[in-house]
């Protein structure tokens, strides 16, 4: 979400009274939020892209953020994501058939997933995350964790309040992300009766 130029020069050039770590969170929160609703993760054979200069001046434009700050972004973004997503597709993760210890390591897994790509709100995803684990309680229904943190993430988005004009998550970003199959998603998502707008 670009926002307007007036927003985009107060949060580059006269945020002061934030800390620099505060200014760098800022304006990566911007650049990645653009880029999960607008541009694409992943190329035709659904690996993570490369940067090109044509996709730092795109969000540098859309977001009014200068391409400098947009390269540094995005350089350490798609760094950090082809790492959690071949993490996430190894199949290192263990599983656990305890509840409370499967609950903590898909907290952990959101949390890093929200390190690197701060475009959800954490907060209220965690609380998801609760209530997400009593509905497959429930259902004795355990997707893996990868799947897991794809709905979680998208119920999270879909139910922001403060999301303008439906622009939404690309799915296709959200899934190359966790690492999550669109069958395994879809399938999950179908067997919780999750619609489209992330509610049950």
């Amino acid at each position: 979400m670009a926002g307007n130029t007036s927003e985009s020069v107060f949060l580059v050039k006269n945020l002061d009274v934030l800390s620099e770590l505060s200014k760098r969170f800022l304006i990566k929160k911007r650049v990645l939020d653009h880029f999960f609703r607008c541009e694409s993760l992943t190329n035709g054979d659904k690996s993570v892209i490369e940067l090109s200069h044509f996709l730092v001046k795109n969000i540098a434009k859309q977001t009014h953020v200068p391409e400098i700050l947009v390269l540094d972004v995005m350089s350490r973004f798609l760094k950090e994501a082809k790492a959690f997503n071949e993490m996430l597709r190894s199949g290192y993760i263990a599983w656990t058939p305890e509840r409370k210890r499967l609950y903590r390591k898909v907290r952990v897994y959101l949390h890093k997933a929200y390190k690197i790509a701060p475009v959800f709100d954490y907060q209220r995803a965690k609380k998801n995350l609760e209530l997400l684990h009593v509905l497959l309680g429930r259902r004795f229904f355990w997707p893996h964790v990868p799947t897991q943190l794809a709905l979680i993430i998208f119920v999270t988005d879909r139910n922001d309040p403060n999301l303008a004009n439906n622009n939404y998550i690309l799915q296709k970003n959200l899934r190359a992300m966790c690492s999550c199959s669109a069958y395994a998603f879809h399938m999950a998502r179908n067997k919780l009766k999750i619609n489209k707008s992330g509610n049950l």
